[in-house]
């Protein structure tokens, strides 16, 4: 696929970023905006440091996707934190860098969580650690530290004088000495505890506006697709197995060019909304009652929310976050019946009610072929989804 596309890099970002913090809510109990937040402190430093354009937008990007790989380590690493601070640098340094306009190789998540004197993970220290690393560094610790919903006004000093003491220990001298005088006005704390820290990042925020093909989206969608199944240990697999039958289901219709590939965008990101979904719930192993099953009913609203940030994302939006709407108005979130349904949002449910009967769950194995042609019979019969769809995924798969 050649077909190039001008992408908002910015806010596809800061979009997938939100994802991304949602998943950190439940992993660490941070508060909302965590890459945020660690984004603006970051730019403030960069700003006092005289960083140059192009070291502001690699900045920007990797501060907002430094923990990209939090789930991943976490199903690696099991009960071990020094584990998962390791793996999480190295596996998001990997996904980084799929990314255009990241050169892989570069280190700055890698070495994210490194400290000043040598006592990090990697065991580098000084000048070893990238620049960019070191302000993300700091930024983390100031961010984790101001962490609440209720923004409480001794914070500021407190959060100064820890950064004064682990100055030269934790955190290299001159950025420390940067963050110290970017953050002596009002209104950089003001603009940390605004309930609205999308508005306050946007006008701090570079605008990356970068002509890629559309075979780059394809592949940050294939790494955002391992992240979302990475979430549940019965479901590593989902998101790929609905692509790749989104696919062969393409195949079989004809699809080629940009319609093909944004279906293969959208299935792979159809789940990216249960990155919200606590992983008690999702890790259940048993049937969900019914307050856990309410909870689950909301990640394709997140999808739809995480996707709508994205330019040039409406059709692909719309397809991933449709998947649970049914013909007769009996799906979620939004009801949506009949002929307010696509061909596309009709096909990619389809395809996931499929793929999900014959995969295996916690509480069940996975179902024969018949039996979960069964299945799409008995909702064809209620209403809902559409038949014809359903008469040809029984057949191609048979």
């Amino acid at each position: 696929m050649t077909v190039e596309l001008e992408l908002d890099l910015s806010k596809c970002v800061k979009a997938f970023s939100l994802a991304l913090d949602l998943a950190e809510m439940d992993f660490f109990r941070v508060g909302h905006n965590h890459s945020q937040r660690l984004a603006y402190i970051a730019l403030n430093i960069g700003e006092v440091l005289g960083l140059s354009v192009q070291e502001r937008e690699e900045l920007f990007l990797t501060a907002m996707l430094h923990d990209n790989a939090l789930t991943m380590a976490a199903m690696q690493a099991e009960d071990s934190r020094f584990e998962l601070l390791r793996e999480h640098c190295v596996m998001g340094e990997e996904n980084i860098g799929q990314f255009p306009l990241i050169e892989p190789g570069r280190n700055v998540i890698r070495f994210h969580h490194e400290n000043y004197d040598g006592s990090g993970v990697f065991g580098i220290s000084g000048d070893e650690i990238p620049l960019l690393s070191r302000i993300i560094r700091l930024s983390d610790f100031v961010e984790s530290r101001l962490n609440a919903v209720v923004f409480e006004l001794r914070k500021p000093e407190s959060v100064r004088e820890n950064v004064e003491r682990y100055k030269g220990w934790l955190f290299c001298p001159q950025v420390a000495e940067a963050f110290i005088e970017a953050s002596g006005n009002d209104r950089f704390w003001s603009d940390l505890s605004f309930h609205c820290m999308d508005g306050v990042l946007f006008r701090a925020m570079p605008e990356i506006v970068h002509t890629c093909l559309w075979d780059d989206v394809v592949r940050v969608s294939a790494v955002f697709a391992e992240i979302i199944d990475s979430k549940s240990v019965f479901t590593t697999s989902h998101s790929r197995g609905v692509t790749e039958r989104v696919d062969v289901m393409c195949e079989h219709y004809g699809f080629n060019g940009l319609r093909r590939t944004k279906l293969h965008i959208a299935a792979n990101l159809h789940d990216i909304g249960k990155l919200y979904i606590p992983g008690a719930i999702l890790n259940k192993p048993y049937k969900l009652d019914s307050a856990d099953f309410m909870e689950v009913r909301k990640h394709p609203y997140f999808t739809r929310l995480v996707l709508d940030g994205i330019p040039g994302f409406e059709e692909i939006s719309r397809w991933a976050a449709n998947h649970h709407e049914k013909l007769n108005g009996g799906g979620y979130p939004e009801g949506l019946k009949g002929d307010e349904l696509d061909f596309e949002s009709r096909l990619m449910g389809v395809v996931d009610v499929y793929h999900a009967l014959v995969e295996d769950r916690p509480y069940r194995k996975g179902m024969s072929h018949e039996r979960a042609s069964k299945v799409l019979d008995h909702m064809v019969r209620n209403g809902d989804i559409d038949p014809q769809i359903s008469e040809d995924v029984k057949r191609v798969f048979a």
